[in-house]
């Protein structure tokens, strides 16, 4: 029996493509599990930004109201684990092993069928859905990786699809238009499924798709939506966010002012619950009373999204990679009082680094620019250039580790160091911060 260490180093190197898009070899699979998901509420969520912190508000809301829930999300930060959560809390890694062992039986072991080569995202895909067929959950969220319509994640019908949002990201594997990207992702969309549409202006092949196929479905803008407005005698020019949802023709109202996550993703998770409650015919209309979703709003985090460090909270860890994150990012980075900012940076080389990094420069700041471990990930140079032509400091390193202890060296009484640009980066500084003595470095400045 392989341990979860093994596992994880054998499907890195199963299958040939690291990114092989497609349902036929992943629906061969799974049909040969024969899961059971009839009882099961399933959402599937897909968007360019906002699916992590979407599923994590429904997820935290379903625990509170006494469902049971598994969520499985991607990339993770520091441990595999993090992609398949149950309850809240990450699986273990003896179920994780089994689940992966079943998935590695039916696809080359499965009677006098012929063997089945899955990519990474597709062992992990069907590991969790073994996993969550195995726990009988009332409710199970599945983030799509990437797109929507090719997505491992689409071998299942969902009972709800959820769409946050469309931007300009995985052009080579999307389209370079919104339009076409929306189009991808659009193909979560199901008959007889309900859905969310959690973003204004919905795109011409989505309302094709909605109108097509006759769904019920929650739009931002018309069934819900942010409200914004000045603070009245606020000497810093603060803005009041309220959002709004309608429910059995009443406007009901949430202060979404100081979330920890984007308010729109809140809003998008609010409006979900309204349809899980319909699934389940409860008596609250959003799952939960009115109170309790107040307070989740103001309650719940995701790690790696405006993530401060409780031992460490003169670092920012965000995983903003692509032009919308970012420019959401440094509105946040705005309302927080520092001195000097440092920022740290690495990404991904199918990324749109130079407008994500023309965002970033609004910020003004000190830049750290780091290569990546991994074949997709762009070298220093790249992202030196870009911000160089902004006219800021800059210096360039081969690992993460040596521009993170570069920005500490610099570090003053009252500055900031913001790690951003990729997943892989945050993994890497998570690293880096338990293996350097950064507390005290910190706190001696």
């Amino acid at each position: 029996m392989r341990t979860l260490s093994q596992w994880l180093k054998y499907i890195e190197t199963a299958h040939t493509q690291t990114i092989d898009m497609g349902l036929a070899r992943v629906s061969k699979v799974f049909n040969r599990l024969s899961l059971n998901y009839a009882n099961t509420c399933v959402v599937t969520v897909a968007g360019t930004n906002g699916k992590g912190t979407t599923c994590r508000f429904i997820e935290q809301a379903c625990i509170q109201a006494g469902y049971k829930v598994g969520v499985y999300s991607s990339p993770h930060i520091e441990n595999f684990n993090e992609r398949i959560r149950l309850q809240g809390q990450d699986a273990p890694d003896d179920v994780l092993s089994d689940a992966f062992a079943r998935v590695y039986q039916a696809a080359n072991h499965y009677q006098q069928e012929e063997i089945v080569s899955l990519s990474y995202f597709e062992y992990a895909t069907l590991c969790a859905l073994v996993v969550f067929a195995d726990a009988s959950l009332d409710v199970c969220l599945l983030e799509v990786g990437l797109g929507g319509r090719l997505d491992a994640t689409n071998i299942i019908d969902a009972n709800i699809g959820v769409i946050t949002s469309i931007g300009l990201d995985h052009q080579s594997y999307l389209g370079n238009t919104t339009e076409l990207i929306a189009a991808e992702k659009a193909g979560i969309i199901k008959p007889k499924q309900k859905v969310v549409i959690g973003y204004a202006n919905m795109h011409e092949s989505v309302q094709h798709k909605l109108k097509n196929l006759n769904n019920t479905f929650l739009a931002r803008e018309i069934d819900f939506g942010i409200e914004s407005a000045p603070i009245e005698n606020s000497n810093q020019n603060e803005i009041s966010h309220m959002g709004w949802l309608n429910v059995h023709q009443e406007k009901l109202q949430f202060d979404v002012s100081s979330t920890n996550i984007p308010p729109q993703n809140v809003l998008t998770a609010i409006a979900c619950l309204q349809l899980i409650s319909r699934h389940f015919a409860c008596d609250d209309a959003l799952l939960l009373p009115i109170e309790q979703i107040r307070k989740l709003i103001q309650n719940v985090s995701m790690p790696g999204r405006l993530q401060t460090l409780s031992h460490l909270p003169n670092i920012i860890l965000d995983v903003a990679h692509n032009e919308d994150s970012a420019k959401y990012l440094v509105g946040r980075m705005q309302q927080i009082q520092y001195k000097q900012c440092h920022i740290v940076i690495g990404m991904l080389k199918d990324k749109n680094i130079e407008a994500t990094i023309d965002c970033l420069a609004e910020l003004n700041a000190k830049w750290y620019c780091s290569d990546l471990p991994t074949e997709r990930g762009e070298k220093a140079a790249r992202l030196a250039k870009s911000v160089e032509s902004h006219g800021q400091f800059n210096q360039s390193f081969n690992n993460v580790t040596l521009a993170l202890q570069q920005a500490i060296h610099n570090y003053g009484t009252n500055d900031i160091i913001l790690v951003v640009g990729s997943f892989i980066l945050a993994s890497e500084c998570m690293i880096a911060i338990k293996e350097l003595a950064i507390e005290s470095t910190l706190q001696g400045k």
